[in-house]
Parts: structure tokens; C-alpha cells; sequence
């Protein structure tokens, strides 16, 4: 058994996907050349249709969100989405939008008008006279479309910085401010060179950065979903470049601030994980054992280590192992006491040293089937100390609220502590928002299954912490309503940037239509 164990479970499946491939080999090569993992030239679709409204119940990916509008559209182009908007300026109903459903805030909710993006994918790429690349996607274009669309091209591409999930919509990314781990460039507001939203009027208007009047593209950056509706987002990409993917397992206790300095300064981008009780399955954590995953990238020369087969293969047994593993996760629900022996084995499973080259869509999305783990996530943005201590000392704080929730038998976190460091953004609304472009900041969450009993006390601590500290700013699109007193909070902390974009919202939306929103309300408005 412990030989099973201490086995890397994807290791195993990799080995058994390859040892059986001529009988499953037929259909990851379909795989490979499936319309969803392969660039494609859509036919050009009829703008003339009319845009017909249906109502549905709609619920998250985290299953935590369910709600019901008056109307549901799903538009298929540029047309039916403004016809959308006039239908609900004309009944004088609310607009809100979603795509694939993986926020865990409130802001798609909304009992009035519903848009539903995922029908808008199209993707394009241009060559600037200057001889730079931009790719242009329609909001709903999902993030594995956007990335095969650029290894297809010709010559190949890609972009600097993603999510690792590739299910994902452009458009729900790029409103509430989300982030790579890529930490020169910073959030994916940085990386936008143009949006096309559809305001309240029903007409299209071009955010652009401009010297003249920075504002404008600042809020536009990081929007809410309040200056309209996203129809297209312009992206800057680059030749398509390679990351060595490192991964090693310093131990907590010898890993620090000076550590973790030269490594942000010497690499594309880190990420740190911490597994709860991955140094003894009893509960009672051993120091001299306790371990970090540390991933690091870089870019590098070297020849890719896996080919598309390989690579295809290894990306199916994430996906069982992501399967399996929700499973096991299940029993926490009602055994939260197995959450040491589970989260041990898991640690077992999961801490093995690699040292591999990909392709950089391979490298930035390292993780395949994580849909399969519907879980609760709180994270926070904390502007970095110039030595990093303050980055140790709030992954120690949480390993030690870990230990003193086990002594009470409570076990809030069962999947991972994990953190990235990022360049600050000039985005007003983001939450890593800095007059410094030098400035470093910690973008750390917490992680664990939908329903696990007390996450929310643990999650609410640490952000009531963090606030308190060093006046952290939560990221928009995952859990931070129900922290206490948060929303007069981010009211005072944040009412220069408010009435900044407040300017820019109201001569865009100046009859409220895309401010449905009782959260955002009193943090504009206060309570």
C-alpha cells in the first residue's frame, strides 16, 4: 500500500495510457484535431437573425450561485447582442453577462436581463505596421480556442500570461481583473491594447489607450461589466516562445523571504502551494518534514520534452486523476476528520520533482481536468514589503491556523494554500492597483472543495486579516461578499479610483442599466 502511495498517480496513468495506446490512440488523435482543440475558420454567420429570449435557472461552476432571469439571450453576433441590449433598454431591465460560469461572486447575478457570451468566439489575429501581433477574440471565446488559434498560425503564437483553466471566456477573465502567474506581465489588463463594448445606447465604442485622457482605457481595463457589454477584446502576442517548467519541494521551514526574492527576480513567473498534513497523515504536522510545492518558470532555448502525442496522453491522465481525486475529496463532506490522511496521500501523490520544457500554452496551462474539482476560493492582492517578509509570514500565519483549527477537529482547507507574485496594475478597479510600477504583489488564496465545513470562518479570517495589515483588496470574481464589514471597506479604500471610473461610467451608462448589482452598490456608494 504505501508503495501505491508514494507512487505519482499521474505517472501511473501516463504508464498505463502508454502501455495501451494502440487501443486509445485513435481517439486522442481525435483529440488533437476535435474542433474545440483545433483552430478553425468559421462560416460566416447570418447577422440578420432575430435574437430570441428564454428563461433559465443558472448556476455556477462552484455550484454555490443559482438565480433565474426575467430573460436569458445568447447572441451569435455582434447584431443579436445589440438587439439584446435594446430589447432590455426598451422594457427597462437591468443587463448583466456570464459565460462560463466559474466566479464565485454575485457579479453576473441578476433577475432582469441575462447574456449569455459563449455563442460569441471569434477569434483573428493582425500584424501592426510596426511588425507586432494582435489577436482579436469576441468575449466568449474560450481560452483553448484562443491558444490553439495561435499555435496554428502561421507564423505560431501565443500569449504572455493566462489562467492555468482553459475553459474559461475572454471576456469573464478580463472583467473582474484576473491574472497569470507571468509576474512582468502582471495582470491581463496589461496585456489588453483595445475593447469594443457595447455601451447603453446600443452602440459600439473603442477603449484605446490615450495619453490624453488615460482614464477612460484604465477603467475599461478592469470594468465590472459597468461601462457595458464586452463584444471584443484586443490582445498583445508574441512569437511563440518556450518555458522550462521547474518544480521542487523546499521544505517550509528553510524556505525564505531571501529565497523567494531571487526566484521572482530570476524566473518568468512562480507559484506556491501548500497542502495541509502533507508531512504526516495523523494530523499532527511534522516541521522537519512539512514541504512547499514551488513551480518556476522559464524561458529557454531547449527542445520541447514531450511531443503532441505524449504531451495529449499526460493531459488525459490529469483528467482522471482530477476525476479520481474529487471522488476521494467527497468523503470530506461528511469526514472531515480524514482530511490529514486524505490531504498526506494527496501530497504523496502530487510532490514529485520535475524538470520538463513545453511549449508556453502547455507550460501556462499545466493542469488539465481541474473542472472536475468544483471548489470555494478566497484570494486577496497584498502589496509586497521590498524584502518579501511579509509574503513568509502570511504563509506561515496560515499554516499555523491550519494546525489550530485541527486541535479543534475543524479542517477548513483540503485542497491548497497557493500563491503568485505579479508587477502591479494601472487599472483602477484592480485590485492590485499602484501608482509604483515597480511595485510587487501577492496574490494569495485559499482553496478547498464546495461545502467543506467551515471555509468560510477561515477564508473570512484571513481577509479580515489581510485588510487590516495591509489593506489587501480582494479579486472581484471569487468569494469576499460575506467578509465582514468589507464592503465599507473597499468603499474608503477605494474612493479616489470609484470616482475616477465613476466619470468614465457614467457617460457611458448614464441610466444605470448595467448596474445590477447590490455588492457593487455599496462598495461605489457605500451601505
Amino acid at each position: 500500500m504505501d508503495t501505491v502511495i508514494n507512487e505519482n498517480l499521474e505517472q501511473v496513468i501516463f504508464g498505463t495510457l502508454h502501455d495501451n495506446k494502440q487501443s486509445i490512440v485513435r481517439g486522442v488523435r481525435r483529440y488533437l484535431n476535435s474542433p474545440e482543440t483545433q483552430a478553425s475558420v468559421e462560416p460566416t454567420r447570418d447577422t440578420g437573425d432575430p435574437i430570441p429570449a428564454i428563461q433559465e435557472t443558472r448556476t455556477n461552476w462552484a455550484e454555490t450561485i443559482s438565480f433565474t432571469p426575467k430573460y436569458t439571450f445568447r447572441p451569435e453576433n455582434l447584431n443579436q447582442l445589440i438587439a439584446s441590449i435594446k430589447i432590455a433598454k426598451r422594457e427597462n431591465l437591468k443587463v448583466r453577462c456570464i459565460a462560463e460560469g466559474h466566479s464565485w461572486s454575485t457579479l453576473s447575478v441578476t433577475q432582469n436581463c441575462l447574456l449569455v457570451m459563449d455563442d460569441m468566439t471569434e477569434v483573428n489575429v493582425e500584424q501592426q505596421s510596426n511588425g507586432d501581433w494582435v489577436l482579436h477574440a469576441e468575449a466568449g471565446a474560450p481560452i483553448s480556442k484562443i491558444d490553439n488559434y495561435l499555435r496554428e498560425h502561421n507564423p505560431p503564437l501565443a500569449i504572455d500570461s493566462m489562467t492555468v483553466l482553459t475553459s474559461i471566456r475572454i471576456g469573464g477573465a478580463i472583467a473582474p481583473g484576473c491574472h497569470g502567474a507571468t509576474t512582468e506581465a502582471r495582470t491581463f489588463a496589461e496585456q489588453i491594447v483595445g475593447l469594443e463594448i457595447v455601451t447603453s445606447s446600443g452602440e459600439v465604442h473603442k477603449f484605446e489607450d490615450d495619453p490624453n485622457n488615460p482614464d477612460e482605457m484604465s477603467a475599461a481595463r478592469v470594468n465590472l461589466g459597468l461601462l457595458g457589454v464586452i463584444y471584443k477584446v484586443s490582445f498583445r502576442v508574441k512569437p511563440m516562445f518556450k518555458l522550462r517548467m521547474k518544480d521542487t519541494f523546499p521544505l517550509v521551514s528553510a524556505f525564505t523571504n531571501k529565497d523567494l526574492e531571487t526566484l521572482v527576480k530570476n524566473s518568468n513567473g512562480i507559484e506556491v502551494f501548500y497542502w495541509p498534513f502533507n508531512s504526516s497523515p495523523t494530523g499532527k504536522r511534522d516541521p522537519s518534514k512539512d514541504k512547499l510545492w514551488v513551480k518556476v518558470w522559464e524561458t529557454t532555448n531547449d527542445e520541447v520534452t514531450f511531443d503532441p502525442l505524449a504531451t495529449a496522453l499526460y493531459r488525459q491522465a490529469q483528467k482522471v486523476s482530477t476525476a479520481i481525486a474529487d471522488a476521494v475529496y467527497q468523503q470530506l463532506l461528511t469526514h472531515p476528520e480524514r482530511t490529514p490522511l486524505i490531504s498526506y496521500t494527496g501530497g504523496k501523490v502530487r510532490l514529485v520533482e520535475r524538470n520538463n520544457v513545453w511549449l508556453a500554452p502547455d507550460a501556462i496551462h499545466y493542469q488539465a481536468g481541474i473542472d472536475s474539482i468544483p471548489c470555494l476560493d478566497t484570494e486577496f492582492a497584498i502589496k509586497i514589503d521590498k524584502d518579501f517578509t511579509n509574503v513568509i509570514t502570511e504563509l506561515h500565519y496560515i499554516i499555523k491556523r491550519i494546525d489550530d483549527y485541527q486541535k479543534q477537529g475543524k479542517f477548513p482547507v483540503n485542497i491548497t494554500a497557493e500563491f503568485r507574485i505579479l508587477k502591479s496594475s494601472k487599472a483602477l478597479l484592480s485590485n492590485a492597483y499602484d501608482d509604483d510600477p515597480d511595485a510587487y504583489y501577492l496574490f494569495i488564496e485559499v482553496l478547498s472543495i464546495t461545502g467543506t465545513p467551515n471555509y468560510e470562518q477561515f477564508a473570512n479570517e484571513l481577509g479580515t486579516r489581510w485588510m487590516k495589515l495591509y489593506n489587501a483588496r480582494p479579486h472581484w470574481a471569487k468569494s469576499w461578499e460575506d467578509i465582514p464589514n468589507i464592503k465599507t471597506y473597499l468603499n474608503d479604500k477605494l474612493k479616489s479610483k470609484i470616482q475616477r471610473f465613476e466619470v468614465v461610467r457614467k457617460k457611458y451608462d448614464p441610466t444605470d442599466m448595467f448596474f445590477d448589482n447590490a455588492s457593487l452598490h455599496q462598495v461605489f456608494y457605500g451601505a
